[in-house]
């Protein structure tokens, strides 16, 4: 039965007030502090801003705001901006003042003549702009310097663009150089060593995303990506996601900014290629912004599998397959959107994004098997293989938001809708060399995706320097599949059809409270309730089954400030996670002659417990941040190897326990203004146990970045990693390196630049193994990866800015309760 809102809302009110980490929570909480060896005469009237990089117009987090009184150009009180660069004075009494509104790496910015006219007055003084060291030309506005990585209250933030490494990639080539995560040759994404992420984009999800992850990340240009932020610990604001945590991917976007203004990029390379365009036009209250792009990887490499069944030595089946790979895909994504003030406290913004592609892998296969060491003719063949996957998606989505006439009140109705369909097909034509083929499979599996969301946030500051967030949600999924297996045998043909249909209903609503305790520690607490309905249908099989269950989701996060240089954060949370369709799917995708991947509809949803301890602190040029960890997983899903005759089917299965303690770490440093150095580090242990098997170890990944700045616009970047072997269930995938040297030198007074990229210059090749050691057989996959290259890239941004606007505060909806897939299952793939 479908339970009403808000009578889940009601009943959350009713329960202990719960979590959200800081950054999210954080405003109306400003650490206000006297200036020491003054008094400040007191009374009640309120000075309100806002405080903004002068060239992103971004908010300033931590900013100072000093109050001078001007008989005596003293400070006589202060405060400190939140996340979203929002300061409260309080307490003030009537008179004439100054404000001196200053922060690390920017100039300091004075507000004149500020007036509180009577003892209950509120006055808001708008924007401050702070700027940094900024070259301003005729036409473009060159930003000033910022770091590649920064490390915020709850999450860590990648600044793409400042990365040229980057420049003609894909999204898979950026999320390999981001702090805590690892991207393996496949493009598959784990954080802190697990799999179990959820990725966003510009804070929503998107049907590009509702298959595999991997195939995913090689259809977005980095060329299209500002920034890339991981949290950790998701607050309760978040859908209940899983274990590890969230990718939010920040795209290029319009900036606020009055006038058009736009950007153009092509690239050529040797693996890859793409061009990318964006247009941003605002006038008034009206702003349009729309880009496209489009991406084609091409590559190729070579693989071994050999596959002993456990039998006795005297008829032991040992099955080896040997061949080559080539791997072609191109991609395209199309968006427009728009946002519109109807009055200073009401706007509305909507967008449509249109994606889609297709990605081929081909592989050309021999194959022979053995039964007690003896060879068996009818099993040596060669085969060509064929695996494609096309996919389409729209995502629409039409919000509004009213604000109030208390600062930081404000009210948002947020509305989506997504679909996406597939074509995957999985051909094989079999024969003897020299011969036509003797046996056609021709598999095909058409699939689709809908899904509709609604959400109400509301956040409520009060005069005590709390602030309560409440809200609501509900996700109405369709899923469905129709495949149809056809075997073609010496003019015989044998078919089979296996249709099935998924329903899952989510109903929530959360509750968040923050509050400051002795001006330097900040708590969140909240709390978020889910009820779930799910409805599944094997039609072919005459199958039918119903679930439902509720979990009530607590998360506390602390954060404890020590001389305004030193930061210490506490963090408690838990997680569900419920499968995609990758991992629901029955349909059989056959990899390869004796490889099956299988999906499992009886899957029910993970459990995580979320543990976290960092520290974070910067000096005049060098900034370090530690966390130590802890994940604990009930009912995980892990892949499930099982026999039928000699074909091995990968499934999954809610079969085991997994345990992960960790400790990552992130440093930079500045030697010389010119130079920056930074890395991070990510060293964990694994305990994963089920029924049928155990495993566990160390593992670790390294990541290391430096970048010069010759001058006259030219400059070089360099980025390697190396990530240790990696600990499954059933076996063992061995380490990973990559390294990227790029140097830039701008063009056209600094409009546009050319950039030359080379991956892996001193390696033609990387060999990978992948052990699996399982009940019933033993596999040893070798895959030799090609991942030398190089490219060319060159970028153009037009446009005039004028007058500067400050924007709007950003709500937006966040689907990230499903456990996503990995790549196309099977090995032998390459990047």
């Amino acid at each position: 039965m479908k339970k009403n809102l808000l009578v889940l809302l009601l009943g959350l009110g009713t329960t202990a007030v719960l979590a959200q980490a800081p950054q999210q929570a954080r405003p109306q909480q400003q650490q206000q502090a006297a200036i020491p060896g003054t008094t400040a005469p007191k009374g009640n009237a309120k000075i309100s801003g806002t405080v903004l990089d002068a060239d992103t117009k971004q908010p300033i987090e931590f900013a100072t705001v000093a109050l001078i009184n001007l008989s005596t150009g003293k400070p006589i009180d202060g405060t400190m901006a939140d996340d979203k660069g929002r300061f409260t004075l309080q307490k003030v009494a009537a008179g004439k003042y100054k404000l001196n509104v200053s922060f690390l790496g920017y100039q300091l910015q004075a507000v004149e003549n500020v007036t509180v006219a009577s003892d209950n007055a509120e006055v808001n003084v708008g924007t401050v702009a702070l700027g940094a060291d900024t070259k301003k030309l005729s036409e473009v506005v060159i930003t000033g310097e910022k770091p590649l990585v920064e490390e915020k209250i709850d999450r860590t933030v990648y600044n793409a663009e400042k990365d040229i490494t980057n420049a003609g990639g894909s999204a898979a080539d950026v999320l390999q150089k981001v702090p805590s995560l690892s991207v393996d040759t496949d493009g598959n994404v784990q954080l802190r060593g697990s799999a179990n992420v959820r990725v966003l984009i510009n804070n929503k999800p998107s049907s590009i995303m509702a298959g595999s992850v991997a195939d995913a990340l090689k259809q977005i240009p980095a060329d299209m990506i500002k920034s890339v932020e991981v949290i950790t610990s998701p607050s309760a604001k978040y859908d209940a996601e899983g274990t590890a945590g969230i990718i939010n991917i920040i795209t290029k976007k319009d900036s606020g900014l009055q006038g058009v203004n736009g950007s153009v990029a092509l690239t050529g390379g040797t693996r890859s290629s793409n061009g990318n365009a964006s247009l941003n036009v605002r006038k008034g209250k009206l702003g349009i912004n729309a880009s496209a792009s489009t991406f084609m990887f091409y590559n190729h490499g070579n693989m071994s599998n050999t596959t002993v069944f456990a039998e006795p030595i005297e008829t032991r089946t040992i099955r080896n397959q040997f061949g080559d790979t080539e791997i072609r895909g191109a991609f395209m994504n199309g968006q427009l959107g728009f946002d519109y003030e109807i009055s200073a406290k009401n706007s509305l913004s909507g967008s449509i994004r249109r994606n889609g592609g297709e990605f081929k892998m081909q592989n050309d296969q021999s194959q022979t098997l053995t039964e007690g060491g003896v060879l068996q003719p009818e099993e040596v063949y060669n085969t060509d293989i064929e695996n494609r996957n096309k996919r389409q998606g729209t995502d629409i989505n039409l919000d509004f938001v009213h604000t109030f006439e208390k600062p930081g009140q404000e009210l948002a109705i947020l509305s989506q809708y997504a679909t996406t369909n597939t074509d995957t097909r999985n051909y094989q034509d079999r024969f003897n060399a020299g011969e036509a083929p003797y046996y056609l499979q021709r598999n095909q599996n058409d699939g689709g995706n809908d899904e509709l969301t609604f959400q109400v946030d509301y956040v409520h500051p009060f005069e005590n320097k709390t602030t309560l967030e409440i809200g609501a949600k509900s996700i109405f999924r369709d899923v469905d599949s129709d495949g149809i297996y056809r075997d073609i045998e010496k003019g015989e043909e044998e078919t089979r059809r296996e249709k099935f249909e998924y329903g899952q209903d989510v109903y929530a609503s959360y509750l968040t409270y923050g509050f400051t305790l002795s001006k330097k520690l900040n708590v969140k607490l909240g709390g978020r309730y889910e009820y779930t309905e799910i409805d599944a249908n094997l039609i072919t099989a005459i199958r039918k089954f119903s679930d439902s269950y509720d979990n009530i989701i607590p998360s506390v996060a602390l954060s404890y400030t020590i001389k305004e240089k030193h930061t210490v954060k506490a963090n408690f949370t838990q997680r569900i996670q419920r499968p995609s369709l990758f991992y629901l799917n029955p349909f059989d995708q056959v990899q390869a002659p004796g490889t099956v991947v299988r999906g499992n509809p009886d899957l029910d949803a993970e459990l995580t417990d979320l543990y976290e301890l960092g520290y974070s602190t910067y000096f005049k040029t060098s900034s370090i941040s530690a966390s130590l960890y802890m994940r604990q997983t009930d009912n995980a899903i892990e892949t499930v190897p099982d026999v039928e005759g000699n074909t091995t089917v990968l499934t999954f299965a809610n079969v085991a326990k997994n345990k992960t303690y960790g400790m990552s770490l992130f440093g930079s440093v500045k030697p010389v203004k010119a130079w920056n150095i930074s890395g991070s580090s990510n060293i964990y242990y694994v305990d994963l146990k089920s029924t049928k098997y155990n495993n566990s170890g160390w593992m670790y990944n390294i990541n290391a970045n430096s970048s010069y700045d010759f001058g006259k616009g030219l400059s070089a970047q360099f980025n390697g990693g190396f990530n240790s072997r990696r600990v499954q269930l059933q076996g063992r995938f061995s380490s990973f390196s990559y390294h990227t040297l790029a140097i830039k030198k701008e063009l056209f007074e600094g409009k546009g630049g050319i950039s030359l990229g080379l991956d892996n210059p001193f390696r033609k090749s990387m060999k990978m193994n992948n052990d699996v050691e399982a009940i019933g057989y033993t596999q040893k996959i070798h895959i030799n990866n090609y991942n030398r290259g190089a490219r060319v890239t060159f970028d153009y941004r037009f446009g005039k800015m004028e007058k500067q606007k400050a924007p709007r505060r950003k709500r937006s909806i966040r689907n990230d309760d499903t456990k996503q897939g990995d790549g196309n299952g099977a090995a032998g793939g390459v990047q």
